[in-house]
C-alpha cells in the first residue's frame, strides 16, 4: 500500500471516528433532551449511524483490494465534521432558546419596576395557597397595603422620585418579610402580601410590625433633596377554609376585594393603621 493509500485510509478513519462521535452525541441529547425534541435528536442519531455505513466500506475496499477514490476520501471529513459542527451548533441554539424562554418566565413573574411579584404571579401564588389551605385546613392570611398620599410625593418631587421610593419600600418590606410569604405589586402603590399558616393574631402582629418599620424608616429616596419618609395602611383578610372550593379564581377575587376593603376601612379611619 502506498503512501496515497494510506493517506486516503486515514481521511476514512479520521471521518468514521468523526461521524460515529456525532451519532453518538445525538443520542445522548436524545436522552437528556424534552419530550418534544427527543425524537428529533433520535432520528438524527439514527440516520448519523446509517450514514456509518459510507464511511466503513471505503475503509475495507482499501485494506482488502488497495482500491480507493481520493476525492472521496478527501470530502468524507469536511463532510462528517460539517455534520458534528451542525450539531453542536443546533444543540447550542435550543439550549440558548431554552434559557431565554426561562429568563421570560422568570420576568414575567416579577414586576418590572419593584421586583417584587407581578400582579398576575401574585395572583397565581394565592390559589396556590388556597389549594394548600384546602389540604392542611390551616388558614392563611391576605394583607393589602397601601402608601398614604402617594400622589403628593408624585406631584412634589416627580415620577421618578417616586418610582424610586416604591422601588425602595418593596425592597425594605421584602426583608421584613419570611422566607415563604408572598410579596407583589397590583396596583400603583398597592401590594398585596400573602402570609401561609397564620392566623388573625398572627396577622395582625406582622402588618403592624411593618407598619412600623415602614414609618420608623429616615429615607425612601437617595436622589430627592430632602429626605422622604412613608407611612402606610394595611388591611388584612383571613382565610380560614372548612369545605372544597372549585371556582379558586373567584374565590381569589372575593379575598383581595376583602383585604381592600379593610385596607380602605383603615385609610378612612386616619390612615397609618392596620383594619380587618
Amino acid at each position: 500500500m502506498g503512501f496515497m493509500g494510506i493517506f486516503a485510509l486515514f481521511l476514512y478513519s479520521l471521518s468514521f471516528i468523526t461521524q460515529a462521535g456525532t451519532a453518538f452525541f445525538s443520542f445522548l441529547l436524545a436522552i437528556k433532551s424534552p419530550t418534544r425534541y427527543k425524537w428529533g435528536w433520535l432520528f438524527l442519531c439514527l440516520g448519523l449511524t446509517l450514514m456509518l455505513g459510507r464511511r466503513i466500506s471505503p475503509i475495507f475496499s482499501i485494506l482488502e483490494t488497495n482500491h480507493f477514490n481520493m476525492t472521496d476520501a478527501i470530502l468524507s471529513l469536511p463532510i462528517s465534521a460539517s455534520l458534528l459542527i451542525g450539531t453542536i451548533g443546533i444543540h447550542k441554539l435550543m439550549s440558548q432558546v431554552n434559557t431565554e424562554n426561562q429568563l421570560m418566565s422568570i420576568l414575567s413573574q416579577l414586576d418590572p419596576l419593584t421586583n417584587c411579584l407581578s400582579r398576575t404571579e401574585t395572583l397565581y401564588q394565592l390559589s396556590n395557597e388556597i389549594k394548600r389551605s384546602q389540604r392542611t385546613k390551616k388558614p392563611f392570611a391576605v394583607l393589602e397595603l397601601d402608601i398614604d398620599h402617594f400622589k403628593l410625593i408624585n406631584d412634589e418631587h416627580g415620577h421618578n422620585i417616586g418610582d424610586e421610593v416604591l422601588h425602595s419600600l418593596a425592597t425594605y418590606i421584602r426583608s421584613l418579610l419570611r422566607s415563604n410569604d408572598h410579596f407583589g405589586r397590583v396596583g400603583g402603590e398597592e401590594f398585596i402580601i400573602i402570609l401561609p399558616d397564620t392566623d388573625e393574631q398572627q396577622a395582625k402582629i406582622i402588618a403592624e410590625r411593618i407598619r412600623e418599620q415602614v414609618e420608623r424608616k429616615v429615607d425612601y429616596s437617595q436622589s430627592s433633596v430632602k429626605p422622604i419618609q412613608l407611612t402606610i395602611s394595611i388591611g388584612i383578610c383571613i382565610a380560614e377554609i372548612t369545605g372544597s372550593i372549585t371556582a379558586i379564581n373567584d374565590f381569589c377575587k372575593v379575598l383581595i376585594k376583602q383585604a381592600d376593603e379593610a385596607m380602605y376601612r383603615a385609610k378612612n379611619n386616619g390612615r397609618n393603621q392596620v383594619a380587618f
